[in-house]
C-alpha cells in the first residue's frame, strides 16, 4: 500500500467511526498524510496562494431555510475545496476549532450527536476523500491498464450528454499534452523522475481519449500540481488550464 492509498483508507476510517473516537481517527489520517510526500504535495499546490478566512466565510453561511441555522456549501473549485477542508481538519486536530461545537453550528442533522457527525462525515469530508482519491487514481491511469482499451483500440462508452465534450478543445489539448511529452523525453531528467512524470502524462492523455468530463478533471488536476513542483522543462500546464476552463471541462 502506498502513501496515497494508506491515506485514503485512514480518511474512510474517521468517515466510518462513531464521534467518541473522531480524534484518534483524525490524528491517524493527519499522520498518513504527512508520511506521503504526494499527499503532502497535493495538499501544498491546493493551498498556495489559498485565503482560509475568505473561503471559509464564503464557504459558511445562514440557511435560507432556518435563519437560526447555518449550512455548508462547498467550494466550487476543487483545489479551493480541498484547502478548506484540509485546514479545517488540521485546526480541529490542533484544538483552534472544536469539533463539537463545529458540527453543531454547521452540520445539525437530527440535533444528536450522531446525526451531527454523519453530516459533518459525509457533507464534508467525504466529498474531499472523494476527490483525493479521483485524483490519484488519474495519476495512476495509463493507456496500458487495459481498463478501457481493446486490442490497442479505445472501447467505445456511452457517456451522459452532461459529461459530454467540446472535440476540438481536446484536440488543441491533446496536441499541447503531446509536445510536453517530447519536451520530457528530451529533457535529460533523472530517470525515476522522468518515469513518474510521463506516468502522470500518460494518465492525463488517457483521460483525454476518454472524453469523459470528470476523468478529464481529476486526471489534469494531477498533472498541473505535478507540473507545478517541476522547475525543468516548462511545460504547457497553464495553457492547457485556460483552454480546458474555457471549454468548460475544468
Amino acid at each position: 500500500m502506498n502513501g496515497a492509498e494508506e491515506f485514503i483508507e485512514k480518511t474512510d476510517e474517521l468517515i466510518e467511526s462513531k464521534y467518541i473516537f473522531a480524534d484518534a481517527r483524525l490524528a491517524g489520517m493527519l499522520k498518513a498524510a504527512v508520511l506521503s510526500p504526494s499527499v503532502l504535495q497535493l495538499m501544498g499546490s491546493c493551498l498556495k496562494g489559498f485565503d482560509f478566512e475568505k473561503t471559509f466565510t464564503e464557504s459558511f453561511s445562514v440557511s435560507e431555510n432556518d435563519p437560526q441555522s447555518a449550512e455548508y456549501h462547498a467550494p466550487p473549485v476543487t483545489k479551493d475545496m480541498l484547502a478548506l477542508v484540509f485546514t479545517v481538519l488540521v485546526k480541529i486536530d490542533a484544538g483552534e476549532i472544536d469539533l463539537g461545537a463545529f458540527m453543531k453550528t454547521f452540520f445539525y442533522g437530527d440535533g444528536s450527536v450522531f446525526g451531527s457527525y454523519a453530516a459533518f462525515t459525509g457533507q464534508f469530508v467525504k466529498p474531499f476523500r472523494n476527490a483525493v482519491k479521483l485524483i490519484f487514481d488519474g495519476l495512476k491511469e495509463s493507456p496500458s491498464d487495459g481498463q478501457f482499451f481493446q486490442k490497442g483500440a479505445m472501447k467505445a462508452r456511452t457517456l451522459p450528454a452532461e459529461s459530454a465534450v467540446d472535440e476540438e478543445v481536446l484536440s488543441v489539448v491533446r496536441k499541447l499534452a503531446e509536445k510536453d511529452k517530447s519536451a520530457l523525453l528530451s529533457s535529460g531528467m533523472e530517470e525515476n523522475k522522468l518515469a513518474y512524470a510521463l506516468e502522470v502524462l500518460g494518465g492525463f492523455l488517457s483521460a483525454l481519449e476518454e472524453s469523459d468530463k470528470e476523468r478529464i478533471k481529476a486526471a489534469f488536476a494531477g498533472y498541473m500540481f505535478m507540473c507545478e513542483n517541476l522547475k525543468k522543462p516548462d511545460l504547457n500546464a497553464v495553457k492547457i488550464a485556460k483552454i480546458l476552463k474555457e471549454g468548460k471541462l475544468i
